[in-house]
């Protein structure tokens, strides 16, 4: 495959196979809370490298410090005030019409189940099976958020769009004054000075991302003079910091710390890692050839439509059909149902939702630009 001219600002086919990638891990973590395992086996599991497969958080900062690397990319191709606003433009229409999509599609799909007030008692039932009032869709639909609980995985789609909208800013402090001070920035906003501030803490993964695409040109002189033989320990090492954080806890406190709590060591790890792994795509040979094949290049492009539906296909499965946590190999079973109905669920979605969406924000943000240039 040729290699692009380093530094050059364009699409990266290997970076759309990672998203893919993480996009399936994070249908597996879920997967996971429905099967019967031995905590001492299912810890095992997740301490070791082979844990990656199932580690939907640390999927999740991989889809952060992805994002700080691509709206890096897509603010370096249009730069100005103009650039801002056609970015913010497309950035409403990327996250918000598939958000309302999905969310009525969890909706429908959960009629007939137990009817509960919001996300305070799904989180106390950590059960799929419920179905918020119709009175709470309207105020559900009006940004990204885990719509009372009918959308769980709606939390990080509040987090891209207040970070995309902090996001020239930082772009800004980056080229003015160092790469890394987004870096810094992230790691002072660690710790939320406000409960509204919570998504602040996950902008040291920005920062990674934005960084590493500043930085694309040195990063790749470097990684070009790794030994082929550094190449896997490489690899090895980002795994290794994305499972740290299961290393030293319990299964059941990982998840309280890696889902509710976020802890600053686990997001300091996980972005490190995460930003290993990214680096890992854009600079390696290959790395990048694999990610960049066909069926990875499928994933990407509906990993964003997979991410959101496939917590109502789970549902449906698990409330519908089998009712109950099953043992491991049933469970594989159900992973693979689950992964290829989902599958066929995020294409429809991605043909009749996610690209329009896209392209109407390129048209409206476009037209912007025409109207303000016949105005002036």
């Amino acid at each position: 495959m040729e290699k692009p001219e380093v530094g050059a600002v364009h699409r990266i086919d290997s970076l759309d196979g990672l998203r893919g990638a993480a996009a399936v891990v994070v249908v597996a973590f879920h997967a996971l809370d429905y099967v019967k395992m031995s905590p001492s086996l299912l810890s095992s599991w997740l301490i070791s490298p082979l844990g990656v497969v199932v580690n939907g958080p640390g999927a999740v900062h991989l889809f952060f410090v992805l994002s700080g690397y691509v709206l890096a990319l897509t603010l370096a191709k249009d730069p100005g005030a103009g650039g801002v606003a056609r970015f913010y433009a497309k950035r409403v229409f990327r996250l918000q019409p598939p958000y309302a999509a999905a969310v009525l599609v969890a909706w429908v799909a959960s009629i007939g189940y137990p009817i509960v007030g919001g996300y305070v008692l799904w989180l106390r039932t950590k059960s799929p099976c419920f179905h918020i009032p119709g009175r709470l869709l309207p105020t559900a639909l009006i940004l990204p958020s885990v719509a009372y609980g009918q959308l769980p995985v709606g939390w990080s789609l509040y987090v891209e769009l207040m970070m995309s909208a902090a996001f020239p800013a930082l772009l800004w402090l980056g080229r003015r004054l160092h790469p890394l001070a987004p870096v810094v920035l992230g790691l002072a906003f660690i710790r939320p000075f406000h409960p509204l501030l919570y998504f602040a803490r996950f902008g040291l993964d920005f920062g990674v991302g934005l960084a590493l695409c500043l930085e694309r040109q040195r990063v790749a002189r470097w990684m070009d003079r790794l030994p082929r033989a550094a190449m896997p320990w490489w690899l090895l090492g980002g795994v290794v910091l994305l499972q740290l954080p299961f290393a030293v806890t319990s299964w059941e406190r990982g998840l309280a710390s890696l889902e509710q709590d976020h802890g600053p060591t686990t997001i300091a790890l996980m972005s490190i890692g995460s930003g290993m792994l990214v680096a890992a795509a854009a600079h390696l040979p290959a790395v990048r050839y694999r990610l960049s094949r066909p069926m990875a290049r499928f994933f990407g492009r509906i990993s964003y439509s997979l991410y959101l539906v496939h917590m109502a296909v789970l549902a449906l499965v698990i409330c519908r059909v089998t009712g109950q946590r099953l043992p491991w190999y049933e469970g594989l079973a159900v992973f693979a149902v689950v992964l290829a109905i989902s599958i066929g669920a995020a294409e429809i979605l991605w043909r009749t939702v996610e690209h329009p969406a896209i392209r109407a924000g390129r048209w409206v943000s476009d037209y912007g630009s025409r109207f303000g240039a016949s105005s002036a």
